[in-house]
């Protein structure tokens, strides 16, 4: 008799011993597992257990800026709170306006950086062109090819330096 009530015990031991696992993923997309519900507005699952508790669709919690035992032990109003809370906020407002004013001046300084280099290397090909020499020739108004003088080639050797040293320091 003993032994058989020891057997039940044991039998039921983990079935009372069984705790709820959460899954889920993170912000970043990392499956979590955890004995501990998630935030409330993550999507989860039970993996094993008694029941899952619905996400209620508030926000998550977000770390407190202070401690609470020493806001209480210096008297602090709710009010303070209040304001350091639109403080924060102001705050975090200009550091995202700051962020992106940033952003766009990076966008602006890279698309100028862009155009000089490809301004340096076309530059950088007129003047090989011409002091390579040969024959250069152009089409004229009239859409006629005319082949360039030594006065030409000499103030277009002129003009591509000029422009490498503008555009390739």
């Amino acid at each position: 008799m003993l032994a058989r009530l020891l057997l039940l015990c044991l039998a039921t031991l983990p079935l009372m011993a069984s705790a709820e696992i959460y899954k889920w993923k993170d912000k970043d997309g990392v499956t979590r597992y955890s004995d501990v519900p998630p935030p409330s507005n993550i999507k989860q699952e039970s993996i094993q257990g008694k029941k899952v508790v619905k996400p209620t669709g508030q926000p998550a919690l977000a770390p407190v800026a202070g401690d609470i035992t020493t806001a209480t032990s210096k008297n602090k109003t709710p009010d303070i709170a209040k304001e350091s809370g639109a403080a924060q906020d102001e705050a975090a407002r200009k550091r995202a306006h700051d962020a992106e004013v940033q952003k766009a001046t990076d966008q602006q300084k890279q698309a100028e950086l862009k155009v000089k280099q490809e301004n340096c290397m076309a530059a950088k090909k007129n003047l090989v062109i011409y002091t390579t020499g040969g024959r250069i020739s152009r089409i004229n108004d009239a859409g006629e090819r005319e082949y360039l003088g030594e006065e030409d080639l000499a103030r277009g050797k002129a003009d591509a330096q000029k422009d490498v040293d503008a555009y390739c320091n």
